[in-house]
């Protein structure tokens, strides 16, 4: 683990609290970071704030974090936002923790006014100056060369560095970094089992999953692979396996897209449409491998044990990739890759090459790496332990 190992008096904070507000990818990637959390202050009541209901309901069942909050920054008016801020600052907590990514001015703003005594934040080497980074007093420089969930860990390392911790670190650093965690009820497996058997899937049907957009916000449907490909791969897909069923996950942005595949392959092909997050990822729980963008599901079937191809394009596959040992990443390698960065501008093709990086990964690639995945993974998908 990417962990300071200094000896420190233990310490004591009495309350914590972790604002995870960009998006629910980006929440799951810190979930291995809330496990040190627990570890290292088991006595602290520790808060968790997410701007996006689903990024809520995801976490709301984790056993690392005590309470979590949901409020809507984007949508509220303004003298909504400052009164949730101001009656945040009455509640004294002891440490304010912004968590990677969110190079924003207003997080860190947010982050100064909340935190009493300690704000953690990183340093982000583009418009970092303007974002006003300098009101966190502990600190870590962005490293483009780390996974996210490692830059999480660093800041963890900075904050044991400068707070010191209630758990010797000896304990608390011990093993290897935590895999990221969404904890499914039984009742989020039972539904699945019904969904299945309502469409007549048998439990041992070998099921391929599918998310195949993004939302439009800062253009990142820019960095989703072609809907005919998705439809390619399906229809290639059920020829090798006859036997096989495809779930395609749809949300909001998906709708359109989903509607266009669904009708250009056969009946073996269903729709998931549900608006309850943790029941859609008990299905893809089930999914002997999970096609998709870089996105938040990417990340959410990962944590649930998916085995995972995940295409790239604009973003950086080194720091985003699937955080397990049971994913496979398809890409380009051209050299104005990645072009996306950490900052409030939004994605563009910086050589104008209309995206290349994702229009030109084939449809034979992609299946080429599911056989490999199937191979490297023969046995079934475990039912989740709850």
């Amino acid at each position: 683990m990417l962990l300071s190992a200094s000896l420190m008096q233990p310490v004591s904070l009495k309350r914590i609290i972790v604002f995870c507000l960009p998006g629910i990818g980006d929440t799951i990637l810190f979930t291995p970071a809330l496990a040190w959390l627990r570890r290292a202050y088991p006595s602290a009541h520790i808060v968790m704030l997410t701007m996006f209901q689903g990024t809520r309901e995801a976490v709301s069942t984790n056993p690392d974090v005590d309470e979590v909050r949901h409020f809507d920054f984007f949508n509220a008016r303004k003298w909504e936002g400052i009164r949730y801020v101001w009656n945040l600052r009455r509640e004294r907590f002891d440490l304010s923790i912004m968590a990677f990514p969110s190079n924003r001015l207003e997080y860190n703003v947010l982050n100064c006014v909340v935190g009493r005594r300690w704000r953690a934040a990183h340093r982000y080497d583009h418009q970092s100056w303007r974002n006003l980074w300098f009101l966190n007093n502990i600190v870590v420089r962005e490293d483009r060369a780390r996974h996210n969930v490692e830059e999480n860990l660093r800041l963890m390392g900075a904050i044991a560095d400068r707070v010191g911790t209630e758990t010797p670190l000896t304990e608390v650093d011990r093993g290897p970094a935590p895999a990221l965690k969404v904890v499914l009820t039984a009742e989020d497996e039972q539904y699945a089992d019904q969904f299945l058997a309502s469409r007549g899937i048998e439990p041992d049907t070998m099921l391929f999953g599918f998310h195949t957009y993004s939302s439009t916000f800062k253009n990142m449907h820019r960095k989703c692979w072609d809907k005919d490909n998705f439809a390619q791969l399906i229809a290639r897909l059920t020829v090798e396996h006859p036997s096989a069923r495809c779930l395609v996950f749809s949300g909001p942005h998906e709708e359109a897209v989903n509607r266009y595949i669904l009708d250009h392959v056969d009946g073996r092909v269903v729709e998931v449409r549900e608006s309850r997050l943790r029941r859609a990822l008990a299905l893809m729980k089930r999914c002997r491998v999970f096609i998709t963008n870089d996105s938040g599901p990417m990340h959410l079937a990962t944590a649930i044990g998916a085995p995972v191809v995940a295409l790239f394009g604009p973003t950086d596959w080194r720091r985003l990739h699937p955080w397990s040992d049971r994913h496979l990443v398809v890409r380009r390698d051209l050299p104005c890759m990645p072009c996306f960065y950490y900052s409030t501008r939004s994605l563009h093709c910086v050589a104008n090459l209309d995206y290349a990086c994702m229009r030109d990964i084939t449809v034979d690639e992609v299946l080429v790496a599911v056989r490999q995945l199937l191979a490297q993974t023969h046995a079934k998908p475990a039912i989740a332990q709850t």
